[in-house]
Order: C-alpha cells, then sequence, then structure tokens
C-alpha cells in the first residue's frame, strides 16, 4: 500500500450501511507532483478506531500491521469498551466469562477468516487511528 506521507487529510467520510471509510487527501507541496489529490477507500470495514482530529491533518503513513500484533496492543481497550458493544468482534453477547487470552485469540480466528487486514493511520500532525477492513484502492482526482 502507498503511505501517503505528508499528504494532507482534507476530510474522511464513513458509509455504515455499505461498510465503507473514504479519506480525501491532498498534496499541497510541489505543484507538478501527481496526484495532488486523491481519493483512500477502505471497503469491508469491521471496525475503526480515528482520534485528534484536527482539521487540517498530515498523514505520516497508512501502514498494514500483523492482526495478532494489533489485538494484543488494544486488549485492554476491547476490554473497557464491550459492556457497550465496541468491538463488535469482541466478547459476542451475552459476554462470556472467559480469559482475554481465549477472547484475543477467538477475535482472531474470527477477523481472519473474514480476511480482513488492519491499517494503521500514523499522523505527522492530527488525525490517527486504524482501520479493519477487507480491501483498500484509491483515485486520483486531479484534472
Amino acid at each position: 500500500m502507498h503511505s501517503w506521507h505528508d499528504f494532507h487529510i482534507t476530510g474522511y467520510a464513513v458509509d455504515g450501511k455499505r461498510r465503507e471509510l473514504v479519506f480525501d487527501l491532498e498534496w499541497p507541496y510541489d505543484p507538478s507532483a501527481e496526484p495532488k489529490r486523491a481519493k483512500l477507500g477502505f471497503s469491508g470495514v469491521e471496525c475503526y478506531f480515528l482520534e485528534h482530529d484536527l482539521g487540517g491533518n498530515i498523514v505520516y503513513s497508512f501502514e498494514e500491521r500483523p492482526l495478532r500484533e494489533f489485538l494484543t496492543e488494544w486488549t485492554d481497550r476491547f476490554e473497557a469498551e464491550c459492556q457497550w458493544g465496541w468491538p463488535k468482534f469482541w466478547r459476542p453477547v451475552p459476554h462470556p466469562k472467559r480469559p482475554v487470552e481465549v477472547e484475543r485469540e477467538e477475535s482472531l480466528q474470527t477477523l481472519s477468516s473474514m480476511q480482513l487486514r488492519c491499517i494503521e493511520l500514523s499522523s505527522s500532525y492530527g488525525l490517527s487511528g486504524w482501520i479493519l477492513a477487507e480491501g483498500s484502492h484509491h483515485s486520483s482526482m486531479d484534472v
């Protein structure tokens, strides 16, 4: 996946019904660079987490990371939030009493069987987070 390093995020939209998340990206530096504007979309979105939106955000990278590593890092947060149903793949309702190691392994199997990828958005300034999605695509918006 292209890293989109130093592109600015000028907006993003979530379509829950279609399970899509789209970022509007812009390159404000070299006017001869291609593309100057692009849309980076994620399809088959199962879950996402975005924070620190400053209105003007600069991408450091979009990078895939291993699901097991991701689940290990986020276990405590998922445990705290699952009582409100987030994320959907963690501790199905009713919440069974089982060790987090079992929950993490079952979640890994579920996400892997759905062929989901974890894409982490790292930021030089502003918005950061992650997306669990089946696929990604981008298109140039230059005229």
